[in-house]
């Protein structure tokens, strides 16, 4: 955690001594280069480069561009499967399908001490019914009576 106060420009200017931030330097790695892409969050080589060789980073070394390409970066990049193979594309009537969700633990409650809200989604209408509730235990108890007052 870093604490930094919000400058003129609406910057943060932080002040690292990466000597004394021991999570910084304790990655063991073959190359320094490997490094500073997986302190930037697996930034590109690219511009890391470019963030070295304009000196818009004071400390960074010159960084060369890796020919091995990072598995975590490949991970991340794979495209992922859509969901809609399970369910049909589209409701052909009211409450065909409905989504539903719980959202919270909310930080302020609400002025009925609520912390959470459960939300239902009817997907051909697109109706929204929305449930304060107070503990995630009562998420049942609101499933049944949002049944007995939709059923047709």
């Amino acid at each position: 955690m870093i604490r930094a106060p919000l400058s003129k420009n609406r910057t943060f200017k932080v002040n690292l001594d990466s000597t004394k931030i021991q999570c910084l330097a304790t990655a063991n790695v073959e190359d320094e280069s490997w490094l500073w892409h997986y302190r930037y969050g697996h930034l590109n080589f690219k511009s890391l480069n470019q963030l070295s060789s304009k000196k818009m980073v004071e400390g960074l070394p010159q960084i060369e561009v890796q020919a091995k390409i990072c598995e975590g970066c490949m991970i991340g990049k794979q495209p992922r499967k859509a969901f809609t193979d399970s369910a049909p594309k589209r409701a052909k009537q009211v409450l065909d399908m409905v989504h539903s969700d719980v959202c919270g633990h909310l930080d302020t409650p609400s002025l009925g001490g609520n912390k959470y809200f459960l939300t239902f989604v009817d997907e051909f209408s697109r109706k929204i019914w929305v449930y304060l509730i107070k503990e995630k235990g009562e998420v049942f108890f609101v499933f049944e009576k949002f049944c007995a007052s939709v059923e047709r």
